[in-house]
């Protein structure tokens, strides 16, 4: 008995020690992670620097962990796809294609495209994975009749130039172009949508689009659009995505003149998503002039919308937050080319919040707040600039709504703030400056009127002076920093509106001009304010030599003037430049000779 148990024993020791020795050999013959190197003519398995291979090949050849460098070239593919990532890896673009010496990568000077020939999406991402896409030009994709794994209702296509799905990829520095979502309709006889005109994200957690250039993409030619540049979906955990400091300029949701149009630059703002930093110019929803949220739409959501200029865009609101518990802060919505700058409408009874916002100049409605009885809104507003373009209303509120705005500046309407529906809504307004609204109608509690003394409104920067009428007569609301960053209070109290005032000194001021000239001759010199940071209301004051001063007062760090002198002499030409913290003074010296004037004789010939 006890032979055989000893037995037993040996044998079950013995299995257990070739089972580890067989995980051990398996553990050794996973594949390690490698570098790898494509070109657009370059074949074999290699994959080396000096004996590049396939992009294809590459790819194939990839595991978790590597890295792939593609050179400078275009690139086509066959299927749905140019690309498809389905591992964790990292693609660089922008490689010069050296086969020996340093890895150097250029991607303006030595441009890799991948180009989906208006056939095919040109990049497709799917799995739990973290793959890296950097220094690409992704161009003429096409994803009609691709919707597997596309939430949207009743889609045409998604995601022209990328699709991701279920991945938090890094999409970094890249020019993504003249793609499509959709070109024809596809399953469904009526109200089909192409989603993602240049990028669909969907269940995409802790992704990164940073730094890209999304310019010219369409949602769709044929029919609805959403998310012409970029279309966030709503399903799926998204949280942590971070969509900043992108480029998203001229896209399209559709090109149809239908009402379903959502986003021409950016659709979708679902919970935990973070947006900011990103320059939203010149989309139009369709070439109607119609359509949603032409720069920014959210349907149901609570993104952090922070730090976006959404500027110089065409459709019926420049933002559009639908069913939003979002914070939209720190944006300055400015010059669009729409009837109504902000439009907030519908809710469970909770809303969003709004702080340190610009929003001027987008046309009759600067915000509107609408509500429904069985979607009633509650909406905070605390420090935004509201100016107009003398007409239209500051604040209009609809139905259902429950609004408190403080600290606000309102100017430059017909009517400032109304409720057009007290019976089921409510304003309450503390601590509001007013100027130049022909009625400024309700003014709430501590109201003030009074010049904001902007910077320079039309040139769209509606930061304040030290003349300003906002200036320390706000209340404190909680909000610790400005539209700039910058700490409030500056003073005993904060400003009202979105910037809080602060006095950067100049410390310097040059004059630039000729050394030389001649009588009665005009000279033209330039008097040049530093540092780059000094508040820009400057009064230059103008001394030359035997003239009356000339003084001019601007919002920039540079003036001109120029003088002439009737006499021939040494002269010089001083001036004193002052703004809010500092002053100096500079003089230059010319030498003004007088003119010399040649007689030629006259010769009268006997003809």
């Amino acid at each position: 008995m006890r032979t055989q148990r000893l037995f037993t024993v040996l044998v079950l020791a013995l299995g257990l020690t070739l089972a580890l020795l067989a995980g051990l050999h398996a553990a050794r013959a996973a594949p390690a992670a490698t570098i790898l190197f494509a070109r657009s003519t370059g074949s074999g398995s290699a994959c080396t620097q000096s004996a590049a291979c396939s992009l294809q090949t590459a790819l194939s050849m990839a595991v978790k962990g590597s890295t792939i460098y593609v050179a400078q070239g275009v690139y086509v593919g066959s299927g749905s796809a140019v690309v498809t990532v389905t591992k964790g890896i990292t693609l660089y673009g922008g490689w010069n294609g050296a086969k020996t010496g340093p890895i150097v990568r250029a991607p303006a000077i030595y441009p890799t495209t991948l180009d989906g020939e208006g056939q095919r999406r040109v990049i497709y991402i799917s799995g739990n994975i973290t793959p890296t896409l950097d220094g690409f030009i992704i161009k003429r994709g096409n994803a009609t009749g691709l919707i597997a794994g596309c939430a949207g209702t009743q889609p045409d296509g998604c995601g022209g130039g990328i699709f991701v799905l279920s991945g938090h990829p890094v999409i970094v520095n890249n020019v993504i172009r003249d793609n499509v979502a959709a070109v024809a309709t596809f399953g469904f006889p009526t109200g089909t949508t192409g989603f993602g005109g240049g990028i669909y994200l969907e269940d995409a957690s802790r992704a990164v689009i940073s730094d890209n250039l999304i310019i010219s993409n369409t949602g769709s030619t044929v029919n609805c659009g959403s998310g012409g540049g970029i279309h966030l979906s709503i399903y799926g955990d998204n949280d942590g995505a971070r969509v900043q400091s992108n480029q998203v300029l001229s896209n399209h949701a559709t090109l149809m003149d239908v009402v379903g149009a959502w986003g021409g630059g950016i659709s979708g703002g679902p919970d935990g998503v973070v947006i900011q930093d990103n320059l939203i110019e010149g989309n139009r929803n369709n070439d109607g002039g119609g359509g949603w949220g032409v720069g920014l739409y959210q349907w149901y959501g609570s993104a952090h919308y922070r730090g976006n200029q959404v500027r110089g865009n065409s459709g019926t609101h420049a933002v559009y937050l639908g069913y939003s518990r979002s914070r939209f802060e720190g944006n300055r919505v400015v010059n669009n080319l729409t009837p109504v700058g902000v439009l907030l409408q519908y809710g469970d009874g909770s809303g969003p919040t709004l702080v340190n916002n610009v929003i001027a100049s987008n046309g009759n409605e600067t915000l509107w707040a609408q509500g429904a009885v069985a979607y009633p809104m509650t909406i905070t507003l605390i420090h935004n600039t509201l100016v107009g373009d003398g007409t239209g209303r500051g604040v209009y509120v609809g139905q259902y709504v429950s609004l408190r705005l403080t600290n606000t500046i309102v100017a430059s309407h017909t009517w400032g703030v109304t409720n057009t529906f007290p019976a089921s809504s409510t304003v309450a307004a503390d601590y509001t400056l007013f100027w130049a609204n022909s009625y400024p109608g309700l003014v709430g509690t501590h109201p003030l009127t009074g010049d904001p003394a902007f910077t320079d409104p039309s040139g769209g920067d509606y930061h304040i002076y030290p003349n300003s009428a906002a200036l320390n007569q706000g209340t404190n609301a909680g909000v610790t920093t400005d539209v700039d960053g910058e700490a409030r209070p500056n003073g005993a109290k904060p400003d009202i509106g979105a910037d809080e005032f602060y006095c950067y000194a100049l410390t310097g001021v040059s004059i630039a001009g000729p050394t030389t000239g001649i009588t009665d001759t005009a000279t033209a010199f330039t008097a040049t304010v530093g540092p780059p940071t000094a508040t820009s209301l400057v009064t230059y004051t103008w001394q030359a030599s035997g003239q009356a001063p000339v003084t001019h007062t601007f919002c920039r760090l540079s003036d001109a003037a120029a003088f002439s002198w009737p006499i021939a002499a040494t002269h010089t030409v001083t001036v004193t430049a002052v703004n809010c913290g500092g002053s100096d003074v500079a003089t230059h010296t010319i030498a003004i000779r007088p003119q010399y004037r040649a007689y030629l004789p006259l010769v009268l010939r006997d003809f």
